[in-house]
Order: C-alpha cells, then sequence, then structure tokens
C-alpha cells in the first residue's frame, strides 16, 4: 500500500481502513467506520467509531482525529510499515543481443583447465527480485543508507547491487505475480542477502569505519598521556622529604593499580568506538523481463559438461551461477566428477555426492 505525496492523513487512513476490509461512510463532519473484530483489537477502538475532522488529537470521545500526530494515525502507520511492501512489474526492450556471447562469457565466468563454446542462444523470460534494504550502522555516531540487492528468483543467482537503472525503461505494473513461491529458494536467497550485505557494506561504511577508528586511536593516544603524566606526577611526589611509610607504601599501591585502570579505559574506548550494522528489507520488487538462455558446452580433458547461462540486458553481462553444493553464486566454476557444478571451497568433497 502506497502513501502518495501529497495526500492528506485522513485519505490515507481511509484508504488503508478499506483495504483492511473496514466499511466506511462519509457524513458531513467526517467518516462513520466499521471495523473487522481483529483490526479493531490491532488499534485498540471499538469495532464502530466516528472520525470527526474536527477533533483533538488526544480526545476519542466525541471522534477520533486523523490529524497528524494523533494516535489513531500513528498506529495505521506503523502497521502499514510493519510489513516489506512488495510490488512487481514486467519490463520490455526493443533489443535484445543475440550473437558475441562466447566473449561476454569469457569475461565474466572461468572455467580452470576447462575450455567453452556457444552451442545455442534463445529468447527467454526470466524473473528476478529486486530487495531494497535499509541498514544502520552504529557508534559512537551512526551511519544509514539503503542498498539494492538483485537475485535471479529462477536460479537463486545473485545479479548484482549496483549499476542497475530502470530509469526509461518500458514496463508494466503487475496485480499478480506469476511465480511459484518456493520457500527453499527463498531460504537460499535470504542466505545470500547476509553474505551480499556484507561484503557491500564493507565499502559502503569504510569512510565511516576509518572516522571512528581515527577517534578511537586519538582517545587512546590522550588516555596513555594523560596516564603516563599521572604516572610520573605521583612518583615525583614519592621524592619529598617527610613522608611516612604508610603513605609511601600506599601510593606505590596506586601507582601500581594505573596499568589495570588504563586497561579498563581502553576497554570502555573500545565498547564506544565499536560498529554494530542492523540491516532490514524496507522493500521488494518482483520483475519479469525478457532474457537470453545461453547453452554453453564446457570440455576439460575427457569431461564434457554443458550448462545454462543467462544474458541479463540490464546489466548487459552473463549472470554468476549458483553452487550445487553450498547455495553461493560464483563466476569461477568447478566440476566433481558427476559433473555437479561447484565453487571452489565445495568441489574438495562434493556435497551433492556426499
Amino acid at each position: 500500500m502506497n502513501f502518495d505525496q501529497g495526500e492528506s492523513p485522513e485519505t490515507f487512513a481511509i484508504r488503508y481502513l478499506e483495504h483492511q476490509g473496514a466499511v466506511v461512510e462519509k457524513d458531513p463532519h467526517g467518516w462513520e467506520v466499521l471495523l473487522p473484530e481483529a483490526l479493531s483489537q490491532l488499534l485498540e477502538t471499538p469495532e464502530y467509531l466516528r472520525v470527526d475532522q474536527n477533533a483533538s488529537p488526544s480526545d476519542a470521545e466525541n471522534g477520533y482525529a486523523l490529524s497528524f500526530g494523533s494516535p489513531l494515525l500513528e498506529k495505521m502507520v506503523d502497521m502499514a510499515c510493519a510489513q516489506v511492501p512488495v510490488a512487481g512489474c514486467e519490463l520490455s526492450f526493443d533489443y535484445l543481443k543475440s550473437q558475441g556471447f562466447d566473449r561476454l562469457i569469457r569475461e565474466h565466468i572461468r572455467f580452470p583447465k576447462a575450455v567453452g563454446q556457444v552451442e545455442s542462444a534463445a529468447k527467454a523470460k526470466t524473473s528476478y527480485l529486486l530487495i531494497n534494504c535499509r541498514y544502520l550502522a552504529q557508534s559512537d555516531e551512526q551511519k544509514e543508507g539503503l542498498i539494492t540487492l538483485w537475485f535471479n528468483y529462477d536460479t537463486g543467482a545473485f545479479v548484482s547491487g549496483e549499476n542497475i537503472d530502470l530509469a526509461g525503461i518500458e514496463r508494466h505494473y503487475l496485480d499478480s505475480f506469476p511465480l511459484t513461491w518456493d520457500p527453499g529458494r527463498m531460504n537460499r536467497i535470504i542466505a545470500e542477502i547476509k553474505a551480499q550485505t556484507s561484503a557491500m557494506l564493507e565499502a559502503e561504511i569504510q569512510p565511516f569505519k576509518e572516522s571512528m577508528v581515527r577517534r578511537f586511536k586519538r582517545d587512546v593516544a590522550n588516555l596513555e598521556e594523560y596516564y603516563g603524566a599521572l604516572k610520573d606526577e605521583m612518583e615525583k611526589g614519592l621524592k619529598r622529604p617527610g613522608l611516612s611509610q604508610e603513605v609511601v607504601d600506599e601510593r606505590r599501591e596506586k601507582i601500581g593499580l594505573l596499568p589495570d585502570e588504563l586497561t579498563r579505559k581502553k576497554e570502555d574506548l573500545f565498547k564506544k568506538y565499536s560498529i554494530t550494522i542492523k540491516v532490514q528489507p524496507c522493500a521488494a520488487m518482483f520483475i519479469r523481463m525478457p532474457t537470453v538462455s545461453v547453452l554453453y558446452r564446457v570440455t576439460a580433458g575427457k569431461q564434457k559438461t554443458s550448462l545454462s547461462l543467462t544474458y541479463n540486458p540490464l546489466t548487459r553481462s552473463i549472470e554468476p551461477v549458483v553452487c550445487r553444493g553450498c547455495g553461493r553464486s560464483i563466476s569461477t566454476v568447478y566440476w566433481c566428477d558427476n559433473s555437479h557444478l561447484l565453487c571452489g571451497e565445495c568441489r574438495r568433497n562434493c556435497p551433492v555426492c556426499g
């Protein structure tokens, strides 16, 4: 459900209520609303309520308000944002590449100790899942932003998170998604999301991380300077004439505790400048679009294997393939003796063969 720019809070709220199965009727002073029992429990309101355009946000006796700041509107907004919005569209292209795939495959996919050749290429329709994720990196300060991930839903391969622009592409939005929901496939994609966001955020927050490291080193240097000066001052104090042995022993004990105290202060600084990262999906889109399915034959010694590769017209490249063992997206491809497509880790002991 969308909240259009410029839409009034009342219009959004009425659309939301109707979308949730409520019956809404306009009257001269506002609206009369009949809520389903489950919705009234979630909103903590009676099943029947009046919405008064002139009501105070904090006064629900004479009618509920739906202006900014009203508790009822805040609950609706929180509930609308609790689920990741999902849309669907179909893309079309005026031109689709029909040759030159040998060069592209050599550029994007490696087959160590093997040679390959394109056997055929045919137009296909491929489904993709685009996921926008919000990240929040927190330390002494915080940094937040968005990252985008593309997955080939048919193969589960991670396509890219960069340089994909849908602007200007002819598209048709779908009321329903012509996809088979596969929990196993989605679990593999979720695992790949975790792996890819970790790698992408490493570069995304590098300046933020460097800033925290600089501040940590600066504060540690200041601490060491302070405790060094404190130790020198306390040791000089021991040279004053007239000090009793008891005072000398007490002061030496305090000097001996300084290293442990400095260590604890450093640990506190380390916790202060450590970075925690939270990543949360905030929007998703299923995309159906024309691609080219390329049948590629690979020969390694006496072993011959054919595999299907996908040319993506948006990225203008050959997509990675998926390891049969661990499910990771890979661009360096190996096989076991039984022709299972594997990554460098899994080829040592093929998980498929057991």
